[in-house]
């Protein structure tokens, strides 16, 4: 159901890394080489993906991993980059062969820790490396706060330890938020209790390019988030937005400055909404914005300083789940309680579907769409496969039997990139 009330983009990439699109903000964009994404929504311009493979059919190749890690992987050029941590509890940055899944390098990292709490694991191997296949480098974050450089031979480029630096990253469950890499800088927040601050740094030296205090009046829990950066151009100006302790707030690259502040989503100020959902940027300035503990979500328009709330979504709504736009459609997904999702027009909010969908467990991947797809894994390794657009349909449900799979679906080419705890997965025809 949704109720209205009135208060006062970017896309994708290609095969193989050979063809290149323009985002808003005028950057090429090629590969998934951060978190959700080139188009930083979950979605990716592909053709001839796979809808039916298993743990041993239609694998390009599989390779075994040193450990979990929630981190998505990604890819730059003919690399691939993962985080995990080992038996020993050593946190690893590995970089593998793209074309044949070898391992080419893995650095140690420090401590990190096993988890065995079912649902709420965190091993610090949980943020998203970002790459640039131009500059040749690539930027890991560890929930131990070591933020670390390497060149795609492996050679270390500058280190830091946030938490000697800053203080503990004093979160319930654990840091997870990844950088970004948008515009020729590296962007890094820690929303947490103690002092928040949002941070941009140069990728080339790791030298600190500004450093914003995030003041907030957030309580208890509520304070926490595992959410990361978004980029957003609105109109003629880019933004950089930061989404957790009871507000969405927007950034000027270049300095750190606020420049607006959304703050209308928890009034009741209940102390147990840690953001884990990442807001959404969609199209003609729309901002999506998830309660957490599935209640509800909130469709901003920005333009220049003036955010207007436009329309409100009830149900299904995620916990963790990111929601995830694709071609023109807007699908948000419950993976938590009775795994189902919606598919909504991104602008007026209307619902053009709902339905349930099957899994094993719970789902803490957000979805991936690509190629009239839409691919979720659950918890356990299921793999569920939906037809993208205006009708419900399962297309495919393959069971890759390894708990806890977390990380997101990356697309790369006509192929998938699955990551479970225990390997990471090829699936698909041979590249062109």
């Amino acid at each position: 159901m949704m109720r209205h009330r009135l208060l006062s983009g970017i896309v994708c990439s290609c095969a193989a890394g050979l063809t290149f699109a323009v985002g808003a903000a005028g950057q090429e964009l090629s590969q998934w080489s951060q978190w959700r994404g080139p188009f930083f929504n979950g979605s990716a311009r592909a053709s001839g993906l796979p809808t039916h493979w298993s743990a041993t059919e239609n694998v390009a190749w599989k390779t075994p991993l040193p450990g979990p890690g929630a981190g998505t992987p990604s890819v730059a050029g003919d690399r691939v980059f993962l985080t995990a941590c080992a038996p020993d509890l050593t946190l690893q940055a590995i970089c593998l062969d793209r074309r044949t899944g070898e391992i080419l390098w893995q650095r140690p990292n420090g401590a990190g820790r096993e988890d065995r709490r079912r649902g709420h694991e965190n091993s610090m191997a949980e943020c998203s490396p970002v790459a640039d296949a131009e500059a040749g480098l690539v930027c890991f974050a560890f929930g131990n706060g070591r933020l670390v450089a390497y060149d795609f031979k492996g050679e270390e480029l500058w280190a830091r330890d946030l938490m000697e630096e800053f203080g503990a990253l004093q979160i319930g469950w654990g840091y997870a938020s990844s950088p970004l890499l948008y515009d020729g800088r590296i962007y890094v927040q820690a929303l947490r209790r103690g002092e928040s601050y949002v941070m941009a740094v140069e990728p080339k030296t790791g030298e600190t390019i500004w450093r914003q205090v995030r003041e907030h009046d957030a309580v208890s829990e509520s304070v926490e988030a595992y959410t990361s950066p978004l980029p957003f151009v609105n109109g003629d100006r880019k933004e950089i937005l930061i989404f957790g302790a009871d507000c969405l707030t927007s950034h000027d690259p270049a300095t750190g400055k606020e420049l607006w502040r959304w703050s209308n989503l928890n009034p009741a100020k209940r102390r147990n909404y840690r953001a884990v959902a990442n807001a959404l940027v969609g199209p003609e300035g729309f901002i999506y914005v998830v309660q957490p503990q599935n209640n509800p979500m909130h469709a901003l328009q920005v333009k220049g300083d003036v955010v207007e709330e436009k329309w409100v979504w009830e149900r299904p709504t995620p916990d963790v789940m990111t929601p995830l736009l694709y071609e023109g459609r807007l699908y948000v997904a419950d993976g938590k309680r009775r795994r189902r999702m919606a598919c909504l027009d991104p602008i007026t909010g209307e619902a053009i579907w709902e339905s349930d969908f099957e899994t094993h467990t719970f789902v803490r991947a957000s979805a991936t769409g690509a190629d009239g797809k839409i691919y979720m894994i659950d918890a356990d390794g299921l793999v569920v496969v939906l037809a993208a657009g205006d009708k419900f349909k399962v297309l495919a449900s393959i069971d890759m039997e390894s708990y806890p799979s977390r990380s997101n679906i990356v697309v790369d080419g006509n192929q998938l990139l699955i990551r479970t705890a225990e390997h990471l997965y090829c699936i698909g025809g041979t590249e062109q």
